[in-house]
Order: C-alpha cells, then sequence, then structure tokens
C-alpha cells in the first residue's frame, strides 16, 4: 500500500519560479489539531493599503499557492496592483502548510482549517470583511461554509468552476466515482508525483490529461509542462471519499451526513458569483447553473467560451491562469468583488 505522506518530489521549474515569482510574504498559523497552515500575503501599493477590500483566494482540490500566484499570470497579483489585500492560504497538505499524520477530509477544512486561516486574515487585516474567491473545490468551500457558519464574516463569494451537485452534466470525476470500490482501498492517491513526472511530455499533443484542466489552444504548452510540473501535491482517499457525495442522489454531504449542502444552499446570504467554462472536464457548466439556481436570488453565473461572447473556449483551469484570462476573466472577478465591498 502506499505510504499516508508520500516523498518529496523534485519540480523542474522550482528555480525559475523562484526566480520569477512575486515575492509576498508568509503568515502562518496552527489549527485546533495543531496543524501549521501557510498564508501568502500580497499587499496594494502602499498609498492604498489603508481600507483597501480584503480578498482570499483558495486554491482547489490538489493543487497550491501557485494556482493564483504564477510568475507573470497571477490573479493574485493583478488584484494587489489594484488596490487588494490579497491573501492565498494553502490548505493542509499542500505547498509550505503541514501535512498531518492522519488522513483528512472536507469536514477537516470546514472545521479545522479554514476558521484558523479566517481569523489569521483577520489578525493580519483587522475588521475588514473578507471576500471569497475560490477554485474548484475553494468554490465548493466557499459555499459550505456560507452554510455551515452563521457568523462567517464572508463579504461575497466567487466560485471559479465549482458546483454542489456533480450529476449535472458530465464530469471526468464520475468515472473515478465509479471505482470508489478500489480507490478506497488505497491510503491516497499519488496525483502530484504522476503530473510532476509526466509533465515535461504534456502539451505536445491533445490528450485527456491536458483537457482534463485545459483547452489547449486557451493556455501556451510551455504554461501546461510547468502547471502539471509544480502545482499539484498528492490526494487523501479519504477527501475524494467525501468529495465524491456529490454524485451521490442527497448531493454534497458533511461527515456525519447530518447536513447536505445542497438542500441548503438557499442558505447563503451573501453575493455569490459562479464562473462556468464552456470545456470544463470537471464541473461542467450545466453543474454551476444548477448551483446558481439553488443558491437563488444571491447567486450569478457567468459563463465564459466562444458562445458568450469570448475568444476561445475555456477549460477547468484556463479561467485562472488562461492566456486570456487576464483580459476576459479576471476583470469580472475584479468588479463583482469591488462592487459588493460595503455587503457584510
Amino acid at each position: 500500500m502506499l505510504p499516508l505522506r508520500l516523498p518529496h518530489t523534485p519540480r523542474p521549474w522550482s528555480r525559475w519560479l523562484a526566480a520569477h515569482a512575486r515575492p509576498s510574504e508568509t503568515i502562518f498559523v496552527t489549527t485546533n489539531d495543531n496543524v501549521r497552515l501557510a498564508i501568502h500575503r500580497v499587499r496594494p501599493p502602499l498609498h492604498e493599503a489603508s481600507g483597501a477590500p480584503v480578498v482570499m483566494l483558495l486554491h482547489g482540490l490538489a493543487a497550491n499557492r501557485l494556482a493564483f500566484l504564477w510568475p507573470q499570470r497571477s490573479l493574485a497579483v493583478h488584484l494587489a496592483q489594484r488596490g487588494f489585500d490579497v491573501y492565498v492560504p494553502e490548505l493542509r497538505g499542500a505547498g509550505e502548510s503541514e501535512t498531518p499524520s492522519r488522513p483528512w477530509d472536507l469536514d477537516d477544512y470546514l472545521t479545522l482549517d479554514l476558521p484558523a486561516i479566517l481569523e489569521g486574515i483577520r489578525r493580519a487585516a483587522g475588521t475588514r470583511p473578507v471576500h471569497w474567491v475560490g477554485h474548484s473545490m475553494g468554490g465548493i468551500l466557499m459555499c459550505c461554509y456560507a452554510i455551515r457558519i452563521r457568523d462567517h464574516g464572508i463579504a461575497s463569494g466567487v466560485a471559479i468552476g465549482s458546483a454542489l451537485d456533480y450529476r449535472v452534466g458530465r464530469s471526468g470525476f464520475s468515472r473515478l466515482y465509479a471505482a470508489r470500490a478500489v480507490v478506497s482501498r488505497l491510503p491516497a492517491i499519488p496525483f502530484g508525483a504522476f503530473s510532476h513526472a509526466i509533465a515535461p511530455l504534456l502539451g505536445r499533443v491533445r490528450t485527456p490529461i491536458e483537457t482534463f484542466n485545459f483547452w489547449p489552444t486557451n493556455v501556451e504548452p510551455e504554461l501546461i509542462r510547468a502547471f502539471y510540473a509544480n502545482v499539484f501535491e498528492w490526494i487523501p482517499t479519504s477527501l475524494l471519499l467525501s468529495l465524491g457525495t456529490t454524485f451521490e442522489e442527497t448531493g454534497l454531504c458533511s461527515r456525519d451526513r447530518s447536513l447536505r449542502y445542497l438542500d441548503c444552499a438557499a442558505r447563503i446570504d451573501v453575493p455569490v458569483l459562479l464562473l462556468a467554462a464552456s470545456r470544463d472536464e470537471q464541473c461542467p457548466l450545466e453543474a454551476v447553473e444548477e448551483t446558481g439556481r439553488r443558491i437563488g436570488a444571491h447567486a450569478r453565473v457567468e459563463r465564459f467560451g466562444r458562445a458568450f461572447g469570448h475568444a476561445d473556449e475555456y477549460g477547468h483551469c484556463d479561467l485562472i491562469v488562461g492566456r486570456r484570462a487576464p483580459q476576459e476573466v479576471w476583470p469580472v472577478i475584479e468588479r463583482f468583488s469591488r462592487q459588493t465591498r460595503t455587503t457584510a
């Protein structure tokens, strides 16, 4: 059987990343179960720092901070340059955060990691409400947290390629869910090690590996290779199984199944923007639309792709690092977060 914690895997582009990444300061917080988590802060220009709106960018499943801090195509830097005080946390097991010795699931993120992260951001930023931008699982966690926590302190939420019910449309994760009896025998899925190993081969001929995360014509081949080499981590099976409830009749559930997030979606009481990609093989556009319908009046869905007036189609990660994201997607996120800054 695989060890729960995989050995360190060398990352081919790590020196280039270190040389080109925008410097950020790192804050460390400790959860109630003594796991040390990293939060990376990118400040706005000094003359705009006072009273700057606070935004938290939360990565998705198996990802780390580089999804938002990618050199020369960083949503975090874009928002900071436009006057936001930006925080990019890494959940347990990701990037510079500690990997605990026991497996974890979605409930651990919601009850242990996120309270510690949000408290750490509040200590650094003061009482300013937090605008939450989450990619994939990061957006799912935003919805679940707003449902679960009464005094959540969230001003607004942007969920990028996220849904509470993946039965709608065709998701590539459905094949993994069908194999859950086999997957459940493993303590972890070594996705990070696999993606690092195959990275040099990618972006040359279109394969299902690339299209699972990217629409190839909307991302440079060299970015695809570097992204696979540096962004992804291993996944505890317990986390996959908890996320797998999105394929069940009741939709996404808490660990004890007492809280059905899909049924409670209308509890979300802050403005939510849901971004959907035309060629997303993980979170289909139809699933995003259904989640927006379940949330109700507080939700708005924004669609990206040729049919919606954009220059190219969009895949799952193109919405944050695609070649056209800075012109077509990031301004939408910025405007929404700025317009809702006083609603909390």
